[in-house]
C-alpha cells in the first residue's frame, strides 16, 4: 500500500526503502531478511504493539545521502507514538581514490563517450606498468586529438592538436617509470599553453602560439588503456583517472571489457609502509589495509596505543574455556578445525615499559 513514513535525500526525491534493504523496497532490514516481530508486517515498528519496538538501520546509499528530511505520517491514532533519531553522516574512504583496472593484453581497453574540454583539459591518473611502451588515454576528432603514452621507459610524453599541427610535451626521469610502482601523472590544456608532470619531476610546460586555433574538437570515444587502432595498447594499471575533476569509474566499465579486469594488485609494494608498529600489510583489492593482530597498536594504520596502566599491587585476569572434547558424531569441518589447533605451542605478543624490577608480566594457572 502507500507509505506511511520516507525520508528525502539529496537531490529532493522520496525514498521508502529503510537501511539494509534495497531502494524502493518499502521494506526495514527485518523485512527483508523475514524476522521481524509480527510476519504480517515489514517493519517493526508497523506491529502496533503495546511496548515500544524499533528498527535500527545505515543508510549506505551515497548517492541518495544526505538525509534531509524524515516524514512520518498516521499520527492520529490514540495513544499512539513515534520517535526517531538521526545520526551524523560518516564519511569513510575514497570512492575514486582506488578505483582502477588492470590492462592484461595490447589490444584491450576502456572506452568512454568523447572527451568535452575544448578550451580546458585537465588529465589526471596513478599508473604502475613493466613493459617499456603504452598509450595511457587517446581521444580523437576529425583532424584534432589528444594522447597521453608512456614512449619509452624513462618518457611520458603528452601531446594533442587544435588545429594547429601536432604540439608535444615530454617528461623524462632519470630512473624508469615501469619498476612496477604507482607513478603520478597530470596533463593540462587551455588556450595559454600545455603542461606534464609526473611524480615530483620538473613540471614542463609548452605555451600556445599566439595566433591560432584554441578549441580541442573530439568526436570519437574516448580509449584509456588503448587506441582505435589497437595498437600500442598499455599493459598495467591505471588508478583514480579524472577528466576536468570527474573521475571515470574504470572498475565498473572492466567488469564488462574483455582482457580488462576491476581492480589492481600490488598496493602493498607502495603503500606497505604505512602500516606502523610492526602491523602488516594486507592486499585488497581497493588498497590496503593493516592486519595489526601481533602489534600492541590498533586503528587503521597500527597507530593507536592500547595500553593499560597498573599501579602497585593491581592485575588484570582473564578465564578461558577449556578445549572441548569432539564426540563421535562431530562434522567432518569441525574435524578439520580441531587437527588445525596444536596445544603443544602457543604465542604470546605483548610491549611494556617500566621503572621497577622485577615486576610479574603474565602468569598462566589451571
Amino acid at each position: 500500500g502507500t507509505p506511511l513514513s520516507w525520508w528525502v535525500g539529496r537531490t529532493n526525491e522520496t525514498h521508502t526503502y529503510w537501511g539494509g534493504s534495497l531502494p524502493d523496497a518499502q521494506k526495514c532490514t527485518c523485512g527483508l531478511e523475514g524476522n521481524c516481530i509480527d510476519s504480517q508486517y515489514y517493519c517493526n515498528c508497523d506491529a502496533g504493539r503495546n511496548e515500544w519496538t524499533s528498527d535500527t538501520i545505515v543508510l549506505s546509499q551515497k548517492e541518495h545521502l544526505p538525509v534531509t528530511q524524515i516524514v512520518m505520517m498516521d499520527a492520529g491514532r490514540p495513544h499512539s507514538e513515534a520517535a526517531y533519531t538521526l545520526g551524523p553522516l560518516l564519511c569513510r574512504g575514497d570512492k575514486s581514490f582506488w578505483n582502477s583496472a588492470s590492462f592484461n593484453t595490447e589490444t584491450s581497453y576502456l572506452h568512454f563517450p568523447a572527451f568535452h574540454g575544448e578550451l580546458t583539459a585537465d588529465v589526471c591518473f596513478f599508473f604502475k606498468t613493466t613493459v617499456s611502451s603504452g598509450v595511457f588515454m587517446e581521444n580523437l576528432g576529425i583532424t584534432d586529438f589528444i594522447r597521453i603514452e608512456l614512449r619509452a621507459p624513462t618518457e611520458v610524453t603528452f601531446s594533442f592538436d587544435v588545429g594547429n599541427g601536432p604540439c608535444e610535451v615530454t617528461v623524462q626521469s632519470p630512473t624508469p617509470f615501469n619498476d612496477n610502482q604507482w607513478h603520478h601523472v597530470r596533463a593540462e590544456r587551455n588556450v595559454k599553453g600545455a603542461s606534464l608532470q609526473v611524480d615530483q619531476l620538473p613540471q614542463k610546460m609548452q605555451p600556445a602560439p599566439a595566433d591560432g586555433h584554441v578549441r580541442l574538437q573530439l568526436n570519437s570515444q574516448l580509449f584509456i588503456g588503448g587506441t582505435a587502432t589497437r595498437q600500442r595498447g598499455f599493459l598495467g594499471c591505471i588508478r583514480s583517472l579524472q577528466l576536468n575533476g570527474v573521475a571515470l569509474d574504470l572498475e565498473e566499465r572492466a567488469t564488462v571489457t574483455p582482457g580488462v579486469e576491476p581492480g589492481c594488485a600490488g598496493h602493498c609494494s607502495t603503500y606497505g609502509h604505512l602500516c606502523r608498529n610492526g602491523g602488516r600489510c594486507r592486499e585488497k583489492r581497493r588498497g590496503v589495509t593493516c592486519d595489526c593482530a601481533f602489534s600492541a597498536y590498533d586503528g587503521p594504520f597500527c597507530s593507536n596505543e592500547i595500553s593499560a596502566y597498573f599501579a602497585t599491587g593491581s592485575s588484570m585476569t582473564y578465564h578461558f574455556q577449556e578445549h572441548y572434547t569432539l564426540s563421535e558424531n562431530s562434522s567432518s569441518l569441525v574435524s578439520s578445525l580441531h587437527r588445525d589447533v596444536t596445544l603443544t605451542r602457543e604465542m604470546i605478543t605483548l610491549s611494556f615499559r617500566t621503572t621497577r624490577t622485577p615486576s610479574l608480566l603474565l602468569k598462566f594457572a589451571d
